[in-house]
């Protein structure tokens, strides 16, 4: 199977507790991990493209070892370390250092080239899903609207010879590799934190707590080129002699990522049995790039400058964070304040009501611009020029249009950006703005649950309880549109503010937050459960 990838993990942990002395609690503790290098089947190896060569390694062919003479090195040595000082009963300092290994795998190289190789000599387009081809040929006519033809039988690229171990990655040919040497990195987590407990009721928390990324590995494009040299300027077409076309990326351990916060938590406890708590984090992620090989570097030329230019707030940041939960028992009914018996007691009484609020900072987003940067594997962005402003406009309901720059419906005003002004290769330059310089709309959700217990039997009890996510109905929007279309009738040479005479979506909320993963959309509409059971 081309396509097999397999890999071995090896680790072990040391860890103990002493108590140094009756206040100070000190825990102790030592792994090591080992990555090896992936393997495939039957004594094979991966397939890694060498950089300096251009030439791509097949494990376990010709006098390839089966672990393409990749370095993973001999594990990490991790050590963690925590301590508790009780300076009164009611008062707890808390400190923790600790050092993890980056667990990141080989799953990229299980379709570098030469695993798969196919040419469907036909124009992409994903709008239609346009097969490869056809294995029969009965059914490779009159595709997408009629207007696509694909060939019987699959079309392959001519195979390259195996034998040695080693073969020249075609020009046309993209594919994914990493460094020969992996200096995988570690992450660095610490904290310190003082628990302050006021009376029997009050427990108040706040501290600081932090991340240090060494090395995270980064998704970048190997084959990368200054504004106005296209692929024919990339790092590995000169290095090569040849365009190297394609994308050819590179999984590299590389820089770093960090995230630092203030955390403060309350917790109070009410008679009876209910609780409060409340915890705010004010807190920044700062990174080159986002999510390793979902993401990539947005300017991967290794200019340090350039380099500099992807450093900002991640694009799951959020400032601010303020959650908010509860049980509360309702003041009704037998050992309650209020109608203590009686039909109220037994209606109102027993109730208990849970609410849970989220509350949070909006996104970061870039503003992207057109224009023939022509800078291989790096995007373009706006330039600002004026300053930006929020319109704080309604977002259109689902089909219904609003026409660009009408306050009513934009989030940002769109003629604060205008696309670069690029006249020829020589002219070519960034945008003026910044990966991930803008944010998004808040977020803002209440869900409100009320249980109770009914004693029907000695042996039985009937629960009813009511769930309504999204209690108060909001809203949780998506970043507006943030790619700025170049004007219809540019003026040669002279910088103008982004299209405005379409109805384009740019500036405009068009959409609802995706959380992240694979969970799908979150809109914030209010859904109404009731339900009962019965418990014996």
């Amino acid at each position: 199977n081309p396509n097999a990838l397999r890999w071995s993990v090896w680790a072990w942990y040391l860890q103990d507790r002493y108590q140094v002395t009756p206040k100070l609690t000190l825990s102790v503790g030592l792994r090591w991990e080992y990555y090896p290098f992936g393997y495939a089947d039957n004594k094979k190896g991966l397939r890694v493209l060498d950089l300096n060569t251009g030439n791509v390694i097949l494990g376990g062919y010709g006098s390839v070892p089966e672990n393409d003479g990749v370095d993973t090195g001999s594990g990490e040595f991790l050590p963690r370390l925590g301590a508790a000082y009780r300076l009164t009963p009611s008062t707890v300092f808390r400190v923790g250092y600790g050092i993890s290994a980056d667990p990141y795998t080989w799953h990229v190289l299980r379709n570098a080239y030469p695993a798969v190789i196919l040419d469907s000599n036909s124009p992409a387009n994903t709008a239609d899903y346009v097969p490869v081809a056809s294995l029969t040929g009965l059914n490779g006519t009159g595709l997408g609207s009629g207007s696509y033809n694909v060939f019987k039988g699959l079309q392959l690229l001519s195979l390259p010879d195996l034998s040695t171990g080693s073969v020249k990655l075609p020009t046309s040919a993209g594919t994914t590799t990493i460094p020969k040497t992996f200096n995988r990195g570690y992450i660095n987590s610490y904290n310190l934190s003082v628990q302050q407990q006021l009376g029997n009721d009050l427990t108040i928390n706040i501290g600081y707590v932090g991340t240090y990324d060494v090395r995270p590995v980064i998704n970048m494009n190997a084959n990368a080129s200054l504004p106005g040299t296209g692929s024919a300027g990339g790092l590995l077409s000169q290095k090569w002699g040849a365009n190297y076309t394609a994308g050819i990326n590179e999984l590299n351990p590389y820089l770093h990522s960090r995230y630092d916060s203030l955390q403060a938590q309350l917790i109070y406890r009410f008679a009876g049995g209910s609780n409060l708590t409340a915890a705010y984090t004010w807190g920044k992620a700062m990174s080159y790039a986002d999510n390793e090989d979902l993401g990539s570097l947005s300017y991967p030329y290794p200019d340090p400058k350039i380099i500099q230019m992807n450093y900002a707030p991640s694009n799951f940041d959020r400032t601010h964070n303020l959650e908010i939960a509860g049980v509360m028992a309702l003041p009704f009914g037998k050992g309650e304040p209020w109608l203590k018996s009686g039909p109220g007691s037994w209606i109102l009484g027993g109730w208990l009501v849970n609410p849970v609020i989220s509350a949070m900072s909006g996104f970061p987003f870039t503003v992207s611009a057109s224009g023939n940067l022509n800078a291989n594997g790096s995007g373009q962005t706006a330039d600002l020029i004026k300053p930006f402003k929020k319109l704080g406009g309604k977002p259109p309901r689902t089909g219904v249009t609003c026409a660009l720059g009408d306050p009513a419906c934009s989030y940002f005003d769109p003629t604060s950006f205008g696309a670069p002004v690029i006249s020829s290769a020589a002219t070519a330059h960034y945008g003026n703005t910044k990966r991930d310089e803008f944010r998004g709309p808040g977020f803002f959700n209440m869900n409100l649950s009320i249980v109770r217990d009914f004693k029907i039997r000695e042996f039985a009890t009937l629960q009813i309880r009511g769930d309504a996510l999204g209690f108060t109905n909001t809203p949780h929007f998506n970043n507006p549109g943030a790619s700025c279309p170049a004007n219809a009738n540019p003026t040669s040479g002279v910088e103008q503010a982004c299209n405005t005479g379409s109805n384009n979506g740019f500036g405009i909320v068009t959409g609802v937050v995706q959380q992240g993963g694979f969970f799908g959309q979150d809109p914030g509409n209010r859904v109404v459960w009731v339900g009962a059971a019965v418990k014996f």
